[in-house]
This record gives structure tokens, C-alpha cells and sequence, in this order.
């Protein structure tokens, strides 16, 4: 398989992974979704705004430019982080589709907020995202089982199963 075919299945499975815990989140009150739980970003909603964000910062760096963080503030409910990250899906998706074998083997060098500058080869940074979404996906289920909110399998394998047919959604 080619790194751009796999980068492309890793952000398929990313999406399909993400979308059934915003399905989750649909289902909470204003109160449980900005409960404050002690994880990294405290609150349901302010976990997703910072997945989001990061999925909008990283082709920021990948491009040599830098924005300002979302506020949380601007994502009253889950409607509007959904509304906000079709958008940001669709530049990461077309990142990715834009490059080539080559380009993701090519080093890139960004800086990051802190003032730390890096190099790798962009196919190491383009894992970082669905990586980086996979561990607060985990926060999220804890949150939810802390709430008694069922919340779904996301494993790899599970989309790699429902995908093929193997087992139901």
C-alpha cells in the first residue's frame, strides 16, 4: 500500500470515529456536555473544539503559516462544532489529497506556539492528527461512562470490520 492510500484510510477511519461520538454528544444535556470532569480540556465540549482545532492547526503548519486557537466560546452546542468541522475535514482532506509520495517523504520545519522549531517529514506529521484524536476519544468515553452515556466502540479494527461487512454499525 502507498503512505498517501494509507494516510487517506487513516482519515477515513478518523472521521468515522469522530462522527459517532459527536452522535453521542447530540445526546447530552447543555449541563453534561460543559460538565467539568478533570480531564485534559475539562468539559465534552471543549475536547472536541480542541480535536478540531488541532485538525485545523496542523495544515496550518504543513503550509508554513500560523492562526489563531477557536475559542470554545464560538461552539455553544454540538450543531455548531459540527457546522465548523466539515469545513475543517475538508482542507485536511484535500491536504492530504494534494500531495504526493514525495512531498510526504520531503522534511517540513514549522514552529510551534511556543517558539520550538522542528523538522520531520510530513508523513509524521500527518499522523498526528487521528493520533491526537484517538487519545481524546478515550477521554471522551471515560467521560461518558462517568455520566452512564453508552458510548460506541472506535477501534480500528471495529471500522476495519464494519467496513468489510463483518459486522453492523
Amino acid at each position: 500500500m502507498e503512505l498517501k492510500t494509507y494516510l487517506q484510510e487513516l482519515y477515513e477511519y478518523n472521521y468515522w470515529a469522530n462522527k459517532r461520538y459527536l452522535a453521542v454528544a447530540e445526546t447530552l444535556t447543555a449541563e453534561q456536555l460543559f460538565r467539568k470532569q478533570g480531564h485534559s480540556w475539562d468539559s465534552v465540549q471543549a475536547i472536541f473544539v480542541h480535536m478540531m482545532n488541532s485538525e485545523r492547526m496542523w495544515p496550518q503548519r504543513w503550509r508554513g503559516q500560523q492562526g489563531p486557537f477557536l475559542n470554545p466560546k464560538d461552539f455553544p452546542d454540538v450543531a455548531s462544532i459540527r457546522v465548523y468541522w466539515v469545513d475543517v475535514e475538508k482542507n485536511l482532506r484535500a491536504f492530504v489529497a494534494e500531495q504526493t509520495e514525495d512531498s510526504l517523504l520531503q522534511p517540513i520545519t514549522y514552529t510551534n506556539l511556543k517558539g520550538e522549531t522542528y523538522t520531520l517529514p510530513l508523513w509524521q506529521m500527518v499522523v498526528q492528527p487521528p493520533n491526537h484524536n484517538t487519545h481524546h476519544r478515550g477521554e471522551l468515553a471515560a467521560m461518558f461512562a462517568l455520566m452512564n452515556i453508552p458510548h460506541p466502540e472506535d477501534e480500528v479494527v471495529q471500522y476495519y470490520l464494519i467496513k468489510s461487512g463483518q459486522k453492523k454499525e
